[in-house]
């Protein structure tokens, strides 16, 4: 599985190349918590500049780039080790090969130095964990990283726990709750305390954008815009959605009502195919893993 995911990395660098995006990023790397007056809504992500900054990356672009892009890779690896401990050889290769051809893939490789890797290594950690202590620092850590995105990926998360864990669910979305609100607390409390005042954060530029425009050019462009949100990854989609009905229904509505979470987010976003990507990947995923664990055979030979 170890040299499945390097040479998905590598199969990465060779589809995506290694793109330009997020410069203003990397030129807070050598000051995150400088004082600032109508600072731009990014100084809020705080969590990978600072890392960057005690790395000591920030005159070096290119090794900012690797190290957040170091994220997304870290995830592949994690994953694997989920897949492996859940799935059959040929399914895990399955689930680890539609990783690294789903749009976050893409967008992680050519918008590098966002915080989006960091998200999409975060996201993999709180969705696949069922320890409560674990998921309130993941909750936390993801905070600092891009707050307004995050909450979205808890409640993700608290509905997917609570349509496949039942009373299960409770401790860990507790903790996923109480990690959240501690994790915006404190990076607001350091953003004070530093003199870094926001001039609009990420919810007021939401609530500025002109929803009527958005609408119309959903209604306009519909089937087209959503496969470019999904790729051909839209077409299995259904697939995995009826695996779920036919176990439990309210699995199905839930993994139903985080897509439409994320759908809901891109009419408040500017980069709508980049947030939508990293919002919806997760429980995309969570509902495939489950699927293949369920219906084929286990790494044991077993059914699942």
């Amino acid at each position: 599985m170890i040299l499945l995911v390097v040479g998905l990395i590598l199969a990465g660098f060779y589809c995506y190349g290694l793109g330009s995006g997020g410069t203003f990023y990397h030129q807070l790397v050598k000051a995150p918590f400088a004082p600032a007056i109508d600072a731009p809504y990014y100084r809020a992500s705080l969590l990978h500049v600072a890392l960057g900054h005690v790395l000591g990356l920030g005159g070096a672009i290119l090794m900012f780039r690797l190290m957040v892009l170091a994220c997304f890779w870290a995830a592949l690896f994690y994953l694997g080790r989920v897949v492996r401990g859940r799935l059959a050889w040929t399914d895990g290769c399955l689930v680890l090969w539609v990783l690294m051809f789903h749009p976050s893939a893409m967008i992680a490789y050519t918008w590098t130095c966002h915080p989006d890797a960091l998200t999409y290594l975060l996201t993999a950690m709180l969705l696949f964990s069922r320890r409560p202590w674990f998921v309130g620092i993941v909750a936390a850590l993801g905070a600092w990283n891009h707050l307004a995105m995050w909450v979205i990926v808890c409640v993700e998360a608290a509905l997917l726990w609570w349509a496949f864990l039942g009373m299960d669910a409770k401790r860990p979305v507790i903790a996923t709750a109480l990690g959240l609100a501690l994790g915006a607390v404190t990076c607001k409390l350091t953003l004070m305390a530093c003199g870094i005042e926001i001039g609009s954060d990420r919810l007021a530029l939401a609530t500025e954008q002109d929803l009527g425009v958005l609408v119309g050019y959903w209604t306009e462009a519909g089937w087209p815009v959503l496969y470019t949100l999904y790729f051909a990854h839209l077409l299995w989609l259904p697939a995995v959605m009826v695996g779920l009905y036919r176990e439990r229904p309210r699995r199905m509505f839930a993994l139903g009502a985080t897509q439409l979470l994320a759908l809901g987010a891109t009419f408040c976003a500017q980069d709508t195919t980049r947030v939508f990507a990293f919002l919806a990947w997760g429980p995309l995923m969570y509902g495939l893993v489950h699927v293949l664990e369920t219906t084929g055979e286990g790494p044991n030979g077993l059914a699942g």
